[in-house]
């Protein structure tokens, strides 16, 4: 069973580099087509949207068709390299976004069958096997930076000089491996069964849904995990564009900083997972969000040099790694039977929340500058995290 586990927070990782590598892409997408900040705030949104509008189809498939998750997660990749197609030969912003909105959808595909097939296989350990999974993900946020920042920037080593891939030519050679990938996943996970214990009957499955859209302790999670997406897909987009412009930094330096965000999150997520299943989910998400909360409110004083560069660091101890213990508290709650669809609701909660932030942060950055943004981000996180003082937190009676 941990084979299943490590296999499955592999292809996560595949996942992620492709959604990660696109942030570093995005300087030169604007430069190239001449986009506002709002207009760049619209990319987040529309990959965002268009997540959200494919989990709640994904649980329920992958709740009603547990022999069908390998076919799922292969379609995941598949959308993904179909996607940066798009992006790769897009002559303008509206054909940018369609291919945006073709990698967002796929990339969301991926969750609710990876992360429901965990919460049945391990239900005593849920947060632990969510914070494997996302490590995983972390791991791919990390290495996409370093790459695609050299892939862009180039090199200069003893003599030799590389100026690096135009973005579009970068976009068309990522295709090849994704479309690999999902092979190597659909060999790997065609004859997963979704939980190991067979399909649930439809009035199971309908019962259980039902249940969960009443449930305060899921429709809690799915609340304070949107409102905290905010903020991260504010910082996501942003601190991107205000290390290329507002200070100057090469692709391979924004690669490496931008790599900090998630790097720390690799060790940190399982930490969190372990701890939060043994002494509770409320502790970890308060220490979690508050030392966030006060850390992003640190980049108004300390956005620049080796201060930043640490910041960044710390931040990355949370930023990824909250996540899953908050999905854990919302399956906890779930009856059994509709865990995929759980994790759907959460995803979808999250992205549905989140998806207009890009543009709300966008339009204060051109009006505030980059501290709008700071400001903006640490409000948002310091509410949710005085948010998970109260909201209730139940498991189900299964």
């Amino acid at each position: 069973m941990v084979g299943l586990m490590v296999g499955l927070a592999v292809g996560h990782g595949i996942k992620h580099f492709y959604s990660q590598a696109f942030l570093l892409l995005l300087p030169s997408v604007k430069a190239y087509l001449g986009l506002s900040d709002v207009e760049v705030g619209l990319i987040g949104t529309t990959r965002t949207i268009f997540g959200a509008a494919v989990n709640i189809p994904a649980g329920i498939l992958s709740d009603m068709w547990r022999s069908k998750v390998g076919l799922i997660l292969t379609g995941s990749l598949s959308s993904i390299a179909v996607g940066y197609v798009f992006i790769g030969s897009a002559p303008s912003y509206w054909l940018l976004l369609l291919g945006v909105a073709v990698t967002g959808a796929g990339a969301s595909i991926w969750h609710a069958p990876a992360f429901g097939t965990l919460a049945v296989v391990y239900p005593t350990r849920r947060a632990t096997s969510f914070a494997v999974h996302r490590m995983g993900g972390s791991s791919g946020d990390s290495l996409a930076p370093l790459v695609i920042g050299l892939l862009l920037g180039g090199v200069a080593f003893w003599g030799l000089e590389w100026n690096g891939l135009d973005w579009r030519a970068l976009s068309y050679i990522m295709v090849a491996p994704a479309g690999l990938a999902a092979l190597v996943v659909y060999l790997a996970f065609r004859n997963m069964e979704g939980g190991g214990g067979g399909s649930p009957t439809f009035g199971a499955y309908v019962r259980s849904a039902k249940s969960m859209m009443t449930n305060s302790t899921v429709i809690s999670m799915v609340g304070i995990s949107g409102v905290r997406s905010m903020a991260h897909n504010s910082l996501n987009i942003f601190l991107v564009i205000y290390m290329s412009e507002d200070l100057g930094f090469s692709d391979f330096k924004i690669g490496y900083h931008i790599a900090l965000l998630t790097l720390f999150g690799v060790v940190s997520s399982p930490i969190l997972g372990w701890a939060s299943d043994r002494i509770g989910r409320r502790p970890v998400l308060f220490v979690s969000l508050s030392c966030m909360a006060v850390l992003v409110f640190s980049l108004l004083s300390f956005g620049t040099g080796w201060s930043f560069t640490l910041i960044l660091a710390l931040i990355g101890l949370f930023l990824y790694s909250v996540s899953p213990i908050m999905m854990a508290a919302a399956v906890d709650a779930t009856k059994r039977g509709a865990e995929a669809s759980g994790v759907a609701l959460m995803f979808a909660g999250s992205a549905t929340l989140g998806a207009i932030s890009p543009v709300i942060a966008g339009r204060l950055r051109e009006v505030f500058g980059m501290d709008g943004v700071f400001y903006y981000a640490a409000i948002i996180v310091t509410v949710v995290a005085l948010a998970t003082l109260v909201v209730p937190l139940r498991r189900a009676q299964n």
